[in-house]
């Protein structure tokens, strides 16, 4: 009795191992697409960018405003504490005067009405060791108890007083000048750390 032939199954070539058969096997090519943002996921993404920088632009202003005040009192005490250590170093009396409408000040030697600050070249009145002006400091106002004060190489003593300087955004600081020369910072609100509030 004649057995019939085993069939084999579609796409197997029984000849080489069992191994599918490229002949009869079809190839299945895979594509990917790249998905692209719907007009929705689009519009979402603006306006959550939109309530980031309404958030941010506001701190970003409010730390460029502190750091220009910080600046400007800063640079206000160094030259307070450079002149009264030239005075001593000169052996001569040494004057800063102050022009509160113009902002700006500039260190001289010791003349009967100090020297102007808003002079920018050579001049009787030029301040000519050193001269500054508020333009360096957009923002910031300046007030003063004093137009000058003189430091005196002796004692290293000056005309003691204050100046206040307020940033746009309504914080201040203020530089205090002791009688003995002495230039320390506060902060009037106490809202600026880093520096102690002023006592009265």
């Amino acid at each position: 009795m004649t057995r019939p032939a085993p069939t084999q199954p579609t796409g197997i070539d029984w000849r080489s191992g069992g191994a599918p058969s490229a002949e009869r096997m079809p190839l299945t090519r895979v594509t990917s697409r790249s998905r692209g943002l719907t007009l929705l996921e689009l519009l979402v993404a603006i306006a959550v960018l939109a309530v980031l920088m309404s958030i941010a632009v506001p701190s970003m202003q409010s730390m460029i405003a502190r750091n220009r005040l910080k600046a400007a009192a800063q640079a206000i005490a160094e030259d307070l504490r450079w002149a009264r250590s030239e005075s001593i170093k000169q052996n001569r009396p040494l004057q800063l005067s102050l022009d509160v409408g113009q902002w700006c000040y500039g260190v001289a030697v010791e003349r009967p009405f100090g020297c102007d600050c808003r002079v920018s070249t050579p001049a009787p009145r030029f301040c000519e060791l050193k001269r500054v002006s508020g333009a360096d400091f957009p923002g910031v106002s300046l007030s003063a108890t004093f137009t000058r004060t003189t430091f005196e190489p002796r004692r290293a003593t000056a005309i003691n007083g204050s100046l206040l300087l307020t940033s746009a955004r309504g914080s201040s600081l203020k530089v205090l000048l002791s009688r003995l020369g002495r230039v320390r910072l506060c902060s009037p609100t106490g809202d600026l750390p880093g520096y102690d509030p002023c006592n009265g």
